[in-house]
């Protein structure tokens, strides 16, 4: 009896390996025919079969590289057409990576754009759970690989909105997106509107004069070149009043520090802030505010200017952010081979 038992619980254990077996991949079989077979699911409209088939030969040593390479198109496009369009991005990064030489390298660049733009921004994919960060991966890696597309640019720039987006808010990525637009498209239709976003993301970055002061410096240099560059520009309106509200801010940040210093009774400290403010942002009202502290005291802004002593103008310096150092880095590297 107890072998009987353990038999037929073998046969079980068999019979059910069998059915998962089956359920959960397709055989390869003869390496050299798997792609026929794959084609011939595709003729027959059986992307389901087109997809596992076409994606074990592409994770097969068996098969060749140019047929791996093959396979996994054939397996994106299954995918694609089945809705999963983070699926089918691996596989077309799998055949850029592996096999650049593709004849498939025209539709796959339209494919990550299309990818991009439906992870990103379609209500297919939301909450926390989502595929959406793969949009962001398919649209870097188009530009990546298609550095002179005309959508690499558009690529740069959509990510930078979905960070922007209102559900996401990551400024520092946004800010980062924007500026490679800005930097390394500078012909693009969005040049001038990413540069003046970049400053407008940096400026959030800042959260006001209460904060790290260095943001707001690095927003400013941002702007100010936005404005000096574009001065006639779609956005000139904007980049300008982000500008004033930086100015704005910078100026009460003095005034903040000042007040601190006069809160512990540090006379010398509270001055020097004052006149920083009052030097260097002149038209704000924080500025204005300083200045006229400053006339209380019987002291001079103009005066105070001319000695470093009683200013410190000369370390107002914004120092860069280390996620720009590393984009600037990043930016000199060939990340995924050559451009198509």
């Amino acid at each position: 009896m107890p072998g009987r038992a353990h038999s037929a619980l073998a046969a079980l254990a068999a019979l059910a390996a069998l059915v998962l077996g089956g359920c959960g991949s397709v055989p390869l079989g003869d390496p050299t025919t798997a792609l026929d077979r794959v084609r011939t699911l595709q003729e027959q409209g059986d992307t389901s079969g087109v997809a596992k088939l076409g994606g074990k030969i592409a994770e097969s040593p068996e098969a060749s590289a140019a047929d791996r390479a093959e396979a996994a198109f054939l397996a994106g496009e299954a995918e694609m057409a089945e809705g999963e369009e983070a699926k089918a991005f691996v596989r077309y990064r799998y055949v850029l990576e592996n096999a650049p030489w593709s004849t498939h390298a025209t539709a796959i660049e339209g494919r990550l754009f299309e990818i991009g733009n439906i992870l990103l921004f379609s209500d297919r994919y939301s909450g926390w759970f989502s595929d959406r960060t793969r949009g962001v991966d398919a649209l870097e890696t188009l530009q990546a690989h298609y550095r002179s597309s005309d959508r690499a640019d558009d690529a740069l720039k959509l990510c930078g909105d979905y960070f922007a987006g209102e559900d996401v808010e990551e400024w520092d990525e946004a800010a980062s997106h924007y500026l490679r637009v800005a930097d390394e498209y500078p012909e693009s239709e969005w040049a001038e509107r990413c540069l003046w976003l970049a400053g407008h993301c940096q400026l959030q970055i800042a959260k006001g004069p209460a904060y790290d002061r260095n943001e707001l410096l690095q927003a400013r240099a941002t702007l100010e070149r936005s404005v000096k560059t574009h001065p006639r520009g779609v956005a000139i309106q904007e980049a300008r009043a982000d500008l004033t509200r930086t100015q704005e801010d910078l100026a009460a940040c003095e005034l903040l520090a000042a007040d601190f210093y006069r809160g512990r009774g540090v006379e010398a400290g509270e001055n020097l802030r004052l006149a920083n403010a009052a030097i260097l942002y002149p038209e704000t009202e924080a500025g204005r505010a300083a200045a006229a502290r400053l006339a209380e005291r019987g002291l001079d802004p103009a005066a105070l200017k001319a000695d470093p002593a009683l200013n410190s103008m000369d370390k107002v310096k914004a120092v860069r952010p280390l996620w720009e150092k590393d984009r600037a880095r990043d930016a000199k590297k060939v990340p995924y081979g050559p451009p198509l």
